[in-house]
């Protein structure tokens, strides 16, 4: 393919609407490969410059869901997790429960790994 016939394909996909990612999402498999390789360095991990790209793919991860929680409310469909007011989950238990995810969740986004933690951490419904 040319590099003109590359621009007019590009021009067809932004007319036609659909988005081309600045980078592909993370998925749950590639955060956990490097975070738990992290993980088992210790104190050591803080001076590690892989802290601050995983900080920033679990920032966007929630950024990602906040936005769908508010796109699910204003369309009046019901919530994917029920967080109580004030409660937030730390980084360590999200690990530990992406680490429970079934295999089938390891070639997901990250953001739906979160969701399904958050989901199996705090249940809708509950009585």
């Amino acid at each position: 393919m040319s590099y003109s016939q590359s621009k007019a394909v590009v021009a067809a996909l932004l007319i036609a609407g659909v988005a081309l990612p600045a980078h592909a999402a993370m998925t749950v498999g590639t955060f956990l490969s490097r975070a738990n390789a992290l993980r088992e360095q210790g104190p050591m991990a803080f001076m590690s410059p892989e802290l601050p790209a995983l900080k920033a793919e679990a920032k966007a991860a929630t950024n990602q869901l906040k936005a769908e929680r508010a796109a699910r409310a204003a369309a009046g469909k019901p919530p994917i997790a029920c967080v109580p007011e004030g409660e937030s989950v730390g980084i360590m238990d999200m690990l530990d429960g992406l680490n429970e995810l079934p295999a089938s969740y390891q070639k997901r986004p990250l953001k739906d790994g979160y969701a399904r933690v958050l989901a199996n951490l705090y249940p809708c419904g509950r009585g």
